[in-house]
């Protein structure tokens, strides 16, 4: 089975990757054709390209695991594997027990399946509800300074965005991510109440990952501009974006 390390610089190489990429986008444009749409052939190919140097830390190489933990990007997000909500990945993806790629990126799949079974649901129903209960959530109606018992209001707020997958999270685990979530939206001067809720919101939505994901380039413009340090504005914008996301998930 062909391989495509990525290190390797000979022609042959080059052309292997090349035509592996290829053929992600034809397999995501007919198995994922939503998301296709929704993102366009130049963000997939940004994110198949990180995906082959993502997957590759892990020892997979040949072009079913790679396909495989792509997909997995897709549809958890793309940095899934140290995602502070998703701690079985890391776990998978580390445990020295599995022998090989082949039962690890099985292993990792599978039960990546059932969860999302659990938590989106067999028709998607219960993430379709999620979307609407984002885009119906009161975040402009939060306080634009600063916060307040922000973990149990932070608990209180991805419950109702998504009870499913909330209650799929052990306690420490949530708490766990909402920490981390705070600290990662301080780093980006989000330190008001809707600046969190939000920031966090995305995290819970989009992947803990959402600031560095090649799926979604608008995150970071906006997370890493320079040029306004108002940070009401850059939450404006911040929430405009996702909301621009979320209108074409629903459409």
């Amino acid at each position: 089975m062909l391989k495509i390390r990525k290190e390797q610089s000979d022609e042959l190489a080059k052309i292997a990757i090349k035509r592996f990429e290829d053929s992600m986008v034809v397999h995501i444009k007919e198995f994922f054709p939503k998301y296709f749409e929704i993102m366009g052939e130049p963000t997939i190919r940004n994110v198949i390209q990180y995906g082959i140097d993502r997957s590759e830390d892990y020892g997979f190489t040949t072009e079913r695991d790679v396909s495989l933990y792509i997909s997995l990007m897709i549809m958890l997000g793309s940095n899934f594997d140290v995602d502070p909500q998703l701690p079985w990945t890391g776990r998978i993806l580390t445990d020295e027990s599995i022998q090989n790629s082949i039962a690890r990126i099985d292993r990792l799949y599978d039960t990546a399946m059932d969860y999302l079974d659990r938590v989106a649901g067999l028709e998607s129903q219960y993430y379709k509800r999620a979307l609407v209960n984002v885009r119906d959530y009161p975040f402009n109606e939060l306080s634009q300074t600063g916060v307040s018992n922000i973990e149990r209001k932070a608990m209180s707020q991805l419950q109702k965005i998504w009870p499913q997958k909330y209650e799929s999270i052990d306690s420490l685990t949530v708490r766990l991510f909402i920490s981390s979530g705070i600290e990662t939206a301080n780093n980006y001067n989000f330190t008001s109440e809707r600046g969190v809720g939000l920031y966090i919101a995305l995290m819970f939505m989009l992947g803990s990952g959402f600031n560095n994901d090649p799926q979604f380039p608008w995150a970071a413009a906006v997370l890493n501009d320079k040029s306004t340090e108002d940070q009401a504005t850059r939450i404006d914008r911040l929430y405009n974006e996702a909301m621009a996301l979320l209108k074409k998930c629903l459409a």
